[in-house]
């Protein structure tokens, strides 16, 4: 996958952090957090804690205190649920991994992306149309989003960075079934399946996956100054493989175990 540049923008490195509190682990799905689940010491089965609309575990994966969130599907879900579980249990850093659809070509089926940045694809502008004129696509601009850091101050983000020390450790996972790349995760809520707009997502905002939650979540951990890994695994492409593979998600879980118990 191409390396690209993007604005530089501040990060919060996982390794300059004292690690208080536990990682937090999301996944969207039942079927994207099975693995995470099985791996928790002691058994998660019956100790799971609800807050409003969202569900936790706590427990241990190796030598390391993890919390295991299911978001639930989409921005709000996912932007929410960080929100809660930063107040909550003050995690040191969060990672958000599961299924991706592909936007960028030079994907298959089962590739691991590390999320070195990522973008909500759905953040436009638009110039003036007059009525009848038709919907040029070509005409929209990405819109970057503006968030105060935890110091008060707005900061435009065209994507939001991926943690470099969570980044590292993660690209010495073996990916069984596939590549590990590092790449541009967008998220929006969407479903795209229309190959000629996906072409232009991926040259619009450099974009090489897309789900619902890495880049709302993301956000949000930002604005806390928490550390936040995005990890996706290539579950479809409609360019080579149209059918959404659903066990992608426990086969992303898995990786991500290994990942916490190597940190």
């Amino acid at each position: 996958m191409r390396r690209r540049t993007f604005l530089a923008i501040p990060v919060f490195a996982a390794a300059a952090r004292p690690r208080r509190g536990p990682l937090l682990v999301q996944g969207a799905l039942d079927v994207e957090l099975g693995p995470l689940l099985d791996s928790l010491a002691p058994p998660a089965r019956g100790r799971e804690r609800r807050i409003a609309a969202w569900s936790f575990w706590r427990g241990r994966i190796g030598r390391h205190d993890v919390v295991v969130c299911r978001t639930g599907v989409g921005p709000i879900n996912a932007a929410a649920s960080t929100t809660l579980a930063i107040r909550e249990f003050r995690p040191w850093a969060v990672i958000n991994q599961g299924t991706a659809g592909g936007h960028n070509r030079a994907l298959r089926l089962w590739d691991i992306v590390l999320g070195e940045r990522t973008t909500d694809f759905s953040a436009f502008e638009a110039p003036h149309g007059d009525a009848g004129a038709g919907v040029d696509t070509r005409a929209w601009k990405p819109k970057p989003h503006v968030l105060r850091t935890p110091q008060g101050e707005p900061r435009t983000y065209p994507s939001f960075p991926g943690d470099p020390a969570l980044l590292a450790a993660a690209e010495k996972i073996r990916n069984p079934r596939g590549r590990v790349l590092r790449g541009n995760i967008g998220s929006a809520f969407q479903y795209n399946r229309q190959l000629d707009h996906i072409d232009w997502l991926h040259r619009a905002y450099g974009t090489d996956t897309e789900d619902m939650e890495s880049a709302f979540a993301h956000g949000a951990a930002v604005a806390f100054g928490v550390p936040f890994l995005a990890i996706r695994m290539v579950s479809d492409t409609e360019w080579d493989h149209p059918h959404f593979e659903r066990i992608a998600g426990q086969y992303c879980a898995e990786f991500v175990v290994e990942l916490i118990r190597s940190l």
